[in-house]
């Protein structure tokens, strides 16, 4: 999956023009689209063996979006909400106004440091300026879905030692690094969407491959979630050591399975991706007869919950392996 895949075209005739030149018409439907009309200009830029046709509109992409949050009245979730938004859309300077900026200062000033790359460059008492130092040219989505993926096994590798020992903790803050690493990933996803030409010239990715990531990088973040919501449950347990044993056991198989499936995404290897679909239903079977015994068991049924959403989002990343294996 981290092969990159062939844009599909529409093919045109080349036709000699001249001595000189050569003419190739142009889709009716992108010029549609773009809002051309006879007599506009359009500009070329060589990649490779890719010749890339770019319209004058493309120019207005180089401007840095601005936005303005007022903090009064709203909670600290709302706050972050709109914060963590205007940074997915690449808004380069977010300003927070507001007479309660004095009041939330702490919160508002880590709503901001959770966000890769935006820093505070002024403060008042009632404002906080925040500006964006990313250069989207360096920003590699392939380099982003690895880290995230780096960090997700490790919390996978210490959930299955919840019992033997006290890592929940950590897990929680190593979840906060893959949420981080994942509005990162929704940015520059989204930034290359709108910049087809920059996502083509720089990392030679296509709209379906973009899409495509940006699933990965979905499912990867909900993997980090439920492990660490299953670490808070099995934390909390007081079981038996057969029991314990018996749920090591379907984490460890949960933990393989990911780890699998990412190396069939990491090689192309579709036929793996395929197999590893069964193991969703092979892990639900084995968390049902736990859940038999252990009904009655105070967060015993909130933890199998939390490993079934688990079990599934790791079987999701498998299914959008092998249905865009052929973009």
């Amino acid at each position: 999956m981290f092969t990159t895949g062939v844009v599909k075209m529409e093919y045109r005739k080349l036709i000699s023009f001249g001595k000189s030149s050569f003419v190739v018409s142009l889709p009716k439907a992108w010029v549609v689209q773009n809002k051309m009309k006879k007599g506009d200009l359009i500009y070329f830029e060589e990649s490779g063996p890719n010749l890339i046709l770019t319209n004058n509109k493309d120019a207005a992409s180089n401007e840095e979006k601005v936005t303005v949050i007022n903090v009064d009245g709203k909670d600290a979730r709302l706050i972050d909400r709109e914060v963590s938004s205007a940074y997915i859309q690449n808004c380069r300077m977010i300003t927070l106004k507001g007479k309660e900026i004095k009041s939330k200062v702490k919160e508002l000033q880590q709503t901001i440091q959770n966000l890769i790359a935006l820093e505070v460059m002024e403060q008042t008492p009632d404002s906080i300026v925040a500006k964006d130092f990313l250069n989207m040219d360096t920003v590699s989505v392939k380099e982003l879905i690895r880290k995230m993926d780096i960090v997700s096994r490790t919390m996978l590798g210490e959930v299955c030692e919840i019992f033997n020992e006290d890592n929940y903790e950590g897990i929680t803050e190593r979840d906060k690094d893959v949420d981080r690493l994942y509005f990162l990933l929704y940015r520059t996803i989204l930034f290359n969407l709108e910049n087809p030409t920059h996502a083509l010239k720089k990392f030679n990715l296509n709209m379906v491959e973009l899409s495509m990531y940006l699933q990965f990088g979905f499912y990867i973040e909900g993997v980090a979630d439920e492990t660490r919501r299953t670490a808070r449950y099995l934390s909390r347990l007081k079981i038996s050591r057969a029991d314990k044993k018996e749920v090591e056991g379907v984490l460890k198989k949960i933990q393989q399975s990911y780890l699998t499936t990412m190396k069939a995404i990491y090689t192309d290897d579709i036929n793996t991706a395929f197999k590893m679909s069964d193991q969703k239903r092979d892990i639900n079977l084995l968390l049902d007869k736990i859940e038999e015994k252990s009904a009655s068991v105070e967060s015993f049924g909130k933890a199998i919950s939390r490993m079934r959403t688990l079990a599934s989002h790791v079987h999701n990343l498998g299914r959008v392996a092998y249905t865009l294996s052929n973009y």
